[in-house]
């Protein structure tokens, strides 16, 4: 039977993803993922494909104190003081909502980026990630393109017991994982992100031409997005299984 083998979370979109032990599964996505963006003076939103830095802290939030690790070991954490409201917008223009968070965590990303940056605690209403809720792929397409740590993909949940791909083929298909359901809808398709060290930010794998080259060229696709049909919470271990 098919289950959860790992679950990933952002509580800042565009830092490094974290495992969980289990998620509580929201209308807006994982509760606490992309919790806070990153923004410029102005709520541009920082992307990963354009600051690859962002990869190399470390973030936790417990829903009071947002802690954040950078490369050299240092950490900062605070009880993040909700500001004025603004908004930004996601790599297509959607527009997602929230409060400015000044004080030391934005200073200390700053520092690191070597640039002026600001956190924007999102509007929980809102979606953080861009296409859906939830993204989902198989340890066994995992294995069939061979490529190493499987965090530069960024998905909420990877499951077992299935063959490679067969995720790609379930689209408009509900699925049940522990108490939440799910709604395939299409693939993700894949950017330079990919290419990149999850921890470093640095280009070390050819994850672009190796699904090109293993899929197509036309067809640079790698796990699904979901839409949430069924709030609910989901543990590793947890049975999935299509809704009939």
């Amino acid at each position: 039977m098919p289950e959860v083998r790992a679950l990933t979370i952002a509580p800042v979109k565009g830092l490094r993803v974290s495992a969980a032990e289990a998620l509580e599964i929201t209308p807006s996505g994982p509760a606490g993922d992309r919790a806070f963006l990153v923004v410029d003076a102005d709520n541009s939103l920082l992307l990963t494909t354009r600051t690859p830095a962002l990869l190399q802290v470390a973030a936790r939030w417990d829903q009071n104190v947002l802690a954040l690790t950078f490369p050299d070991g240092t950490e900062v954490a605070a009880a993040p003081e909700l500001g004025a409201p603004a908004t930004t917008a996601n790599y297509e223009g959607r527009a997602i909502a929230g409060r400015i968070v000044e004080g030391e965590l934005a200073e200390a990303l700053s520092e690191h980026l070597q640039r002026p940056v600001r956190l924007l605690a999102r509007d929980p209403a809102d979606r953080g990630a861009d296409d859906a809720p939830v993204t989902l792929m198989s340890q066994a397409s995992l294995d069939a393109l061979a490529v190493p740590d499987p965090r530069r993909f960024r998905m909420t949940i990877t499951i077992d017991g299935v063959g490679a791909w067969d995720e790609h083929g379930w689209g408009g298909r509900e699925l049940a994982a522990g108490d939440a359901v799910l709604r395939v809808t299409e693939p993700v398709r894949r950017c330079v992100v990919t290419t990149r060290d999850p921890d470093s930010g640095r280009r070390d794998a050819p994850t672009l031409k190796a699904l090109a080259d293993l899929r197509g060229k036309d067809d640079v696709t790698f796990g699904v997005w979901c839409e949430v049909v069924a709030p609910g919470r989901v543990r590793i271990g947890d049975t999935v299984a299509l809704v009939a």
